[in-house]
């Protein structure tokens, strides 16, 4: 690509954007990006082609549906565990799974009155990425936390790795003069990028939303208070 395109890769404004709400929310479809956007879907999908060309931004099929993460930002298990959790069924049953070591499917079904097909579905998810493992005791089968859903709960799964800055970097000096870093720690980035034809410098600030997780007690996990789990940025 030529260098006049390859410098408007992120400087132009609404990639920069696109870009940002990818890196914050991880596993968008893409009418979500639509209404976070505000944007008529030809124009988004234009600049999402130019991202995912670029190498910047990769897209997954998953239930059904495409779905967009930006490259290099989490490991593959750690992208395909959030999409897992997105729903909000998906996370009462890994919470109820947490504060219950050990339990059966059918108290899973009972106590969070949800048919038990859709709690083998997504029990069955959980298990195929490595959150939640199964423990056969006779006929019946014990659901406890697997090594990927214990990081999950750490929440070191949800960390800006050097190696993504260093990709990000390499694909900002191919392009824009002289970006240098301003800020890391492990959920934020700032890259500073001179733009002189805009006479200011242009700034990318990166933050990943932690995913939050609440041990709840049996009235919320049972009631309707089920709603208060939440998955942030995944």
């Amino acid at each position: 690509m030529a260098r006049g395109k390859r410098l408007s890769l992120l400087l132009h404004p609404f990639r920069k954007d696109l870009y940002q709400v990818l890196c914050e929310n991880p596993g968008t479809y893409l009418l979500e990006l639509v209404n976070l956007l505000e944007s008529p879907m030809g124009t988004l999908t234009w600049h999402l082609r130019i991202l995912e060309r670029e190498g910047l931004v990769k897209s997954i099929k998953f239930a059904g549906k495409r779905l967009y993460y930006p490259k290099m930002l989490r490991s593959q298990e750690a992208e395909m565990a959030y999409l897992t959790m997105r729903s909000e069924t998906a996370q009462q049953i890994f919470t109820y799974i947490v504060n219950h070591p050990g339990c059966y499917q059918e108290q899973l079904a009972e106590e969070l009155d949800v048919h038990h097909d859709t709690v083998r579905w997504h029990v069955d998810k959980m298990t195929d990425v490595g959150l939640v493992r199964i423990r056969r005791k006779g006929r019946k089968k014990k659901h406890y936390l697997a090594r990927l859903g214990e990081a999950l709960l750490a929440g070191s799964l949800n960390t800006i790795t050097e190696a993504f800055v260093i990709f990000l970097m390499d694909k900002l000096e191919d392009g824009c003069l002289n970006p240098e870093i301003r800020e890391k720690t492990p959920d934020r980035v700032t890259i500073r990028i001179d733009c002189p034809e805009r006479g200011k410098d242009c700034y990318i600030t990166i933050n990943l939303t932690e995913w939050q997780f609440e041990f709840l007690d049996e009235e919320a996990l049972t009631g309707k208070g089920a709603e208060e789990v939440r998955a942030e940025g995944a």
